[in-house]
């Protein structure tokens, strides 16, 4: 059993990097990777201890890169990544300042709308500069505080599933919508980046985005772009969403991969190498990974 997609606290997971080490060893993980979003600094910790003394499995080193594909905000996974290389590429260094700037804009925008339609939060939210954070999450823990607001929500229509961010922040029909596209790469320039530090380039759970036919886009993707592979198996998908991309990655020789996307408490309904959500058939289809990087 493996799991390629895990989330510490040196982004938006609630676990450090030893409980992670500990679950995966409890859990007889073979092969894990802490893909943080736009950080590779759980690596840098992974030096300064004794990793052996928590797990006795393979780390493949990863990380996941937010970028944009035709104007939609997609998440790329790089795997095998040198991490010295990686970390002071063009949109990697220097990224927290920049990333705290953009959050504080995002949050200031989901506020003011919140207002607008009568939603009740404290109007001191604000980004903590000491924790990665993201507006979004700042911003859905916060309103679900107040019962009185799903009623809004609902008269409004507004859902928060999978999570307000895709939900809404990313939809262009939403009255939260954020065009993301001027503050982060292209997908080209990601991939890229990625492969210069002797990496591996994954597109990250492709069902999760607001695609109208989701494996033509990605079949376009693949012409257009130098991608490596595909995450076939993730915790959201089907059976059928499943072999749609591993066909996918058959027809153009791409590699497959597959995770939980694991985030500790700020995601409990999935556990670091369990398919536990509505797909439990997930887990047994997660053993037949035919690529093990």
């Amino acid at each position: 059993m493996i799991d390629l997609h895990i989330h510490s606290n040196h982004s938006d997971g609630s676990s450090t990097v030893t409980e992670i080490l500990e679950e995966a060893e409890k859990r007889n993980l073979e092969i894990i990777s802490i893909t943080d979003h736009d950080s590779v600094k759980a690596y840098e910790e992974l030096k300064r201890i004794d990793v052996k003394q928590y797990y006795s499995g393979t780390i493949i080193s990863g990380c996941e890169m937010k970028c944009v594909y035709k104007n939609t905000p997609v998440e790329i996974l790089g795997y095998n990544v040198n991490i010295e290389k990686f970390k002071n590429s063009p949109n990697l260094g220097n990224l927290k300042e920049k990333y705290i700037n953009i959050q504080k804009e995002y949050l200031d925008h989901l506020k003011k709308v919140g207002k607008e339609i009568d939603l009740k939060f404290n109007k001191g939210l604000d980004v903590n500069i000491e924790k990665t954070q993201y507006a979004s999450d700042i911003f859905q823990k916060e309103i679900l505080k107040y019962p009185e607001n799903i009623e809004i929500l609902k008269n409004n229509q507004i859902e928060l599933e999978p999570n307000f961010y895709r939900a809404q922040q990313c939809n262009p029909n939403s009255i939260f919508y954020i065009n993301e596209t001027r503050s982060f790469p292209s997908m080209e320039e990601m991939i890229q980046e990625i492969q210069e530090a002797e990496g591996l380039a994954f597109l990250a759970h492709p069902y999760i985005y607001p695609f109208e036919s989701t494996i033509e886009v990605v079949e376009e993707m693949i012409k257009v772009h130098n991608l490596d592979g595909i995450e076939c198996y993730y915790s959201y998908f089907d059976a059928n969403q499943t072999q749609s991309l591993i066909q996918l990655c058959n027809k153009y020789h791409l590699h497959k991969s597959g995770g939980t996307d694991f985030h500790g408490k700020n995601r409990p309904d999935t556990r670091n190498g369990s398919w536990n959500r509505k797909f439990k058939d997930r887990e047994n289809n997660h053993r037949r990974l035919d690529e093990k990087l």
